[in-house]
């Protein structure tokens, strides 16, 4: 099959064009993703031959690296179009493989955990309109935060530290995803629409636009990404740039916050998400070592 033939030109070229680690485990993911679509016949048909093209553009980013300066540069960024698109592609697999929809045990967890919180946190206040819109500013700092980071260090030239960053981002983003195929959960949205009606101004309107439009995969919830991205946002760039301390922990704090007051999440997905990025911190330094190992020769 394609996919397969891909899988082992990328694996076969590997030493060639000297993969990184974040290319290594984007491959690992993709191939992965491939074979349980294969197993489970995930539709669309296009699915097997997406994920084979996106394998093949991953090899052929690390090549282009080694052809010129403006290669290297666009294999140094290509992280933020790997998760994109193995996001997306992830999307169908996520909807096909678990038919089973963890909203009611969510919720009921939340009943029971946390009894009037969630209510209270979504209606804090009345829900004026000026804390819809920064609680909206909050959510989608998420997205230019560890840009943001990778950029500063990049141009400082700490390349070791750039390159372990966007690993361990890359790495708790993966981790995101597999845990969405174990339990998929729309949070709580709208029955209806699975739309959330965010009010506030523009900001608020792009966003639930935004979501609307990027999000195929709605089924996202449980754990929250965001929460566990933030978090390894923190450690890491707290540890990496110490003048960034406050202004992360502030951003962070409200990035947990916004999740819930936007009903994007329950409570119980905060906690797990904290969960996965607590895990991933020592995890990804640790893979991060084993995948940049190379052979003796």
């Amino acid at each position: 099959m394609l996919w397969q033939r891909t899988a082992v030109k990328a694996a076969a070229t590997d030493e060639a064009i000297s993969l990184r680690p974040t290319d290594r485990i984007a491959l690992a993911y993709a191939i992965a993703l491939a074979v349980v679509a294969a197993i489970c016949r995930v539709p669309p048909p296009s699915l097997l031959p997406a994920i084979a093209a996106f394998a093949a553009g991953v090899v052929a980013v690390a090549r282009f690296a080694s052809v010129s300066r403006v290669g290297r540069v666009v294999h140094d960024f290509a992280a933020i179009p790997f998760v994109i698109a193995l996001f997306e592609l992830s999307a169908p697999v996520v909807a096909a493989v678990n038919p089973t929809r963890w909203d009611a045990q969510l919720a009921a967890l939340d009943r029971v955990w946390f009894g009037a919180l969630p209510a209270a946190w979504v209606g804090l206040w009345g829900r004026p309109e000026w804390l819809t819109e920064a609680a909206s500013i909050l959510y989608a700092s998420y997205y230019p935060i560890p840009i943001a980071i990778a950029v500063t260090l990049y141009r400082r030239g700490r390349r070791a530290e750039f390159e372990s960053f966007v690993f361990a981002v890359v790495a708790t983003f993966l981790a995101s995803y597999v845990s969405y195929i174990l339990a998929p959960a729309f949070g709580p949205r709208e029955p209806a629409t699975r739309e959330v009606a965010f009010g506030g101004y523009a900001v608020s309107t792009w966003l639930q636009s935004f979501l609307q439009v990027a999000e195929w995969n709605q089924l996202d919830a449980f754990p929250s990404g965001h929460v566990a991205l933030a978090l390894v946002y923190l450690v890491l760039g707290s540890r990496m740039l110490p003048r960034w301390r406050l202004p992360l922990a502030a951003l962070t704090a409200g990035i947990v916050f916004s999740t819930v007051y936007l009903s994007l999440h329950y409570v119980v997905d905060l906690l797990a998400g904290a969960v996965v990025g607590a895990v991933m911190l020592p995890a990804s330094s640790a893979l991060y070592r084993v995948l940049d190992q190379r052979p003796s020769s």
